[in-house]
């Protein structure tokens, strides 16, 4: 009987949201984004490699109070399990969500520039004694594509340049900071460029270059954000 009373306390207590606590976007983009990755190869499990103990096989033997009560436990260790992810850290790759929330933060804010011009010799300088390295900043000559300021902004455990373009009326934000790790291995040539896209709808690029670790992030198209990258590195190896 404390089974159940405890069960029927837990369903109020989650009903009534007294539980509940909000996650950061970040969070939210990297818990989707695991629970669709473990979801998909479950589903393509084959029959018979499921457990004999599965769902079906109990509730059909247990009979409805021992296969309400399991489904009672099930359900406590299915709001544990929630709340255990929820308080884990962002693993160490979570740089293309940090790059969506904080452009993200920046257009709620308005506060998407720091520094306002179109001159990469006005932008690049702007950057000295308030970072630690000097970002590559580009002028693509390609029609469509300007630049229109930079400013500062908080990514991987610390403080990064974000060159802001613009392409139409859709603004493209430009993270770039060293990356001496991939560096080292980094084939000589033109860098090859990863395109995805987040759950929020946002373009990211990718792509590594002389030492830096570039992230492009817009709400145009990823067609757009892959032919601007092209554009960018075009232009910086000239």
């Amino acid at each position: 009987m404390d089974n159940e009373n405890d069960i029927v306390s837990l369903g109020a207590r989650l009903r009534d949201g007294s539980l509940y606590q909000r996650a950061p976007d970040h969070l939210r983009a990297q818990i989707v984004a695991r629970v669709r990755s473990e979801a998909t190869p479950a589903r393509r499990a084959s029959p018979d490699k499921r457990s004999r103990w599965s769902w079906p096989a109990w509730t059909t033997w247990s009979g409805p109070f021992v296969g309400g009560t399991l489904a009672g436990s099930a359900l406590c260790a299915l709001a544990f399990t929630a709340f255990l992810t929820l308080q884990r850290p962002a693993p160490s790759d979570g740089i293309a969500q940090e790059v969506v929330s904080s452009h993200v933060r920046a257009l709620i804010s308005d506060r998407t520039m720091d520094v306002l011009s179109s001159d990469k010799h006005t932008v690049k300088p702007w950057f000295n004694g308030r970072i630690d390295y000097v970002p590559p900043v580009v002028d693509p000559r390609e029609p469509g594509f300007a630049l229109v300021g930079g400013r500062l902004d908080y990514v991987g455990h610390r403080p990064v340049a974000v060159l802001v373009y613009r392409y139409l009326k859709h603004p493209i934000d430009v993270y770039v900071f060293p990356d001496g790790s991939h560096a080292a291995n980094a084939p000589a040539g033109k860098p090859s460029t990863a395109v995805t896209q987040s759950d929020d709808g946002y373009a990211l690029a990718n792509w590594h270059r002389d030492g830096m670790s570039y992230w492009a992030v817009s709400d145009a198209s990823s067609s757009v954000l892959r032919q601007f990258a092209q554009a960018l590195q075009t232009d910086e190896s000239r």
